[in-house]
Parts: C-alpha cells; structure tokens; sequence
C-alpha cells in the first residue's frame, strides 16, 4: 500500500475570510459531526497530529476521498 501524501495547505476562516496557515497546517475534515455547528477534522503540522480535532463546519478545510 502506497503512503497517504496529505498537505499542509491551510485553511479558510469563516469569521474573518483569512487564509491561515498555508504549508505549515494540514486539516482534513471526517465525517463524524460533533455538535449543530462543529465537525471532527484532522489536523496536523510539522510537531503535532491530532486526529480528533473539531471546528466550525463552516471553515474551508480540505476533504480527502479515499477508498475501502
């Protein structure tokens, strides 16, 4: 199996309109909804992985297909 190539290529702050973090934070949203407005999204940079962090659906993260 091939390794998962994920970037680093920021985000999109509903609040602000800013893009923040590009080539130093990676978010990739999941399907699991936490609350009315928030949803599970991996998040990782060059020190850190956490894979159950949660955000504000409507912040532009990066949405990753994979296959079963």
């Amino acid at each position: 199996m091939a390794p998962l190539g994920l970037a680093r290529a920021g985000n999109y702050n509903y609040n602000n309109g800013n893009l923040n973090n590009q080539s130093s934070n990676g978010n990739y949203w999941s399907h699991r909804i936490n609350s009315s407005t928030n949803s599970y999204n991996l998040n990782f940079n060059s020190g850190n992985v956490n894979p159950q962090n949660n955000n504000n659906r409507g912040n532009g993260f990066s949405v990753r297909c994979l296959a079963r």
